[in-house]
């Protein structure tokens, strides 16, 4: 059991690692990192090359969140209900960890924010889905992509506080709510600073939504 733990991490760990924007920027001729923000994620891919390459960027960045927790979550159902979570949320946040810190990119990869929804979704959908709408109408408000990032975090704590009280699955849920809030403003931190100063860049709108 303990082998296929451990087999399982080290999958979570390397699909994560996976530099999307990266990969999708180079394969148009871009290098990602020398334009805008300098990430690798999916904002930074929407500023540089449009929404449609940016959304394909937020949807494989969540894929490597999403299947190796819904495969624990497949391949470990007889355990009981609070290990398999325990389970499931180490191996969600080794995913961000890779997709963070990737190794191809000398350890610098994006901010881990896809790969956290992705993790939501396969953990509870309801969660992921209350999260998603903290975001948007946070950036809505703002037009600015990290005040919705660190608004939908924010709230991740008290929404499974709220549909996970009651449950087996409560301890590591609300472990894994915190742990990734901290992560994800650590993440952010710069976009923070910026922030502060009033230099934070905003997305524009677009005539049809004046």
């Amino acid at each position: 059991m303990i082998l296929q733990y451990i087999i399982i991490f080290i999958v979570a760990f390397c699909m994560g690692s996976l530099p999307t924007g990266y990969l999708v920027a180079r394969a148009k001729g871009i290098n990602i990192k020398s334009v805008g923000s300098g990430n690798i994620g999916a904002t930074n891919v929407t500023r540089a090359m449009g929404k449609g390459w940016g959304a394909l960027v937020l949807i494989i960045d969540a894929l490597k969140g999403f299947i190796p927790v819904l495969l624990v979550k497949l391949y470990f159902k007889s355990l009981a209900p609070q290990d398999m979570y325990t389970l499931m949320t180490i191996t969600g946040v080794l995913a961000v960890a890779g997709h963070v810190f990737t190794p191809f990119l000398k350890f610098k990869g994006g901010k881990g924010i896809a790969t956290t929804l992705g993790i939501l979704f396969a953990l509870d959908p309801v969660l992921a889905l209350l999260v998603i709408m903290v975001w948007v109408l946070a950036f809505l408000i703002t037009r600015v992509s990290a005040v919705g990032a660190l608004s939908a975090v924010l709230s991740m704590p008290l929404i499974v506080f709220f549909l996970f009280h009651n449950k087996p699955a409560f301890d590591p849920m609300m472990a894994f709510a915190a742990f990734m809030t901290l992560f994800i403003f650590f993440t952010h931190r710069d976009n923070i600073k910026r922030l502060y100063r009033g230099e934070e860049q905003a997305f524009k709108k677009n005539k049809a939504e004046k």
